[in-house]
């Protein structure tokens, strides 16, 4: 099959150290590229992969200060990229942008899906974004969780395919050497970077946060500058700056618990199968995806939103889990295997109502 896959020109594909949506594309691409597939990748002139790779951009747009509101860059883009599928014969073209691409996407005389990433409560997106999903709501539209499509029923949604990790990369610890608890996010207040550090304070617990902040992002920047910086404690709460794979899975794997007191409804959140398969157990407010992800009281524990004492009770239990079950649950449901067969079956099923409707 010939796939063309849209990435983000915000951040480099795979991103070198945090990232999600870019991380998620460059494993199915490297996987759809591996089971025989030819594939295109549209993504910054930097990413790495072993597709054909086109860009109009050379590097991330985050790194040249472009705003996240800017949107030329991703239109011109989405048009290259229904431009180089039909010349180049595609099958089909996976997009991983939301809303800004769906007006563009329309006029692609090829088939194509799109994979929403963020999202989709009307809580958070503004009325401008939510008319145009509702506008495009007949569009072929795949959900990172079943969870996501609560936010927004109307869509025509195929299929959910839960994001996948390359669980080879991430070494299992049955025994971690570590005292620590830990949290990975981005320093933005709905990741609750500062819930951990109550917990841990609480718990007389070393915490270590792998985090980026963001400098083109002011409401990050006063975030950390007001909740974060002033507990900053070397040997008791401590930022380890923003880690690359390596450093990230030794992080994982030597933690006692991973801590996600999130503050918003969280469509995936790739973190948690990255610290399961590491067989570090992970408590969780339950909130948006998470008891898609996590089984409770099998793999971590689901606390009920913002019951701080009620966390706090659970990251105690959490060190008494089976490690080995963690590991198990994502070698069973997130592979990146696994992911792309399910990617696969939703082109199938793209393809054959396209030609129907032609």
């Amino acid at each position: 099959m010939k796939i063309v896959q849209i990435s983000s020109l915000w951040e480099t594909t795979p991103p070198p150290k945090y990232g999600g949506l870019e991380l998620v594309v460059a494993n199915l691409t490297e996987e759809l590229v591996k089971e025989g597939h030819q594939v295109t990748l549209f993504a910054t002139g930097d990413s790495q992969t072993s597709a054909i790779l086109k860009s109009v951009y050379p590097r991330a747009l985050y790194r040249d200060g472009v705003p996240w509101t800017s949107f030329h860059d991703t239109l011109m883009h989405i048009v290259e990229a229904i431009k180089y599928a039909k010349e180049w014969g595609a099958d089909i073209i996976h997009n991983h942008q939301s809303h800004r691409s769906l007006a563009v996407m329309t006029l692609s005389p090829v088939p194509f899906v799109n994979t929403i990433h963020g999202t989709l409560d009307p809580n958070v997106i503004s009325p401008e974004v939510q008319r145009t999903f509702r506008f495009y709501k007949d569009e072929p539209f795949i959900s990172i969780s079943n969870f996501q499509r609560t936010h927004a029923p109307y869509l025509n949604w195929l299929k959910t395919v839960y994001n996948g990790i390359e669980v080879e990369r991430f070494e299992f610890n049955p025994s971690p050497r570590g005292d620590y608890l830990l949290w990975i996010g981005r320093f933005t207040k709905n990741k609750g970077a500062h819930n951990a550090i109550e917990v841990a304070k609480r718990l007389g617990k070393k915490l270590l946060m792998a985090a980026k902040l963001d400098q083109n992002v002011p409401k990050d920047l006063e975030y950390f500058d007001k909740f974060i910086k002033p507990e900053l404690k070397p040997g008791k709460i401590e930022w380890v700056g923003e880690v690359g794979h390596k450093e990230k899975v030794q992080l994982y794997k030597d933690a006692l618990v991973f801590l996600n007191p999130i503050e918003w409804d969280e469509p995936f959140g790739l973190v948690v199968p990255e610290s399961l398969a590491c067989g570090t157990p992970v408590v969780a407010y339950k909130r948006g995806s998470m008891s898609e992800l996590i089984e409770d009281g099998k793999t971590g524990f689901l606390v009920a939103a913002n019951d701080l004492e009620a966390f706090i009770q659970a990251v105690q239990k959490a060190t008494t889990l089976d490690r080995s079950l963690c590991r198990k649950s994502v070698e069973e449901r997130f592979t990146v295997k696994r992911m792309t067969q399910g990617y696969l079956e939703a082109y199938q099923q793209v393809i054959a109502a396209f030609n129907k409707n032609r």
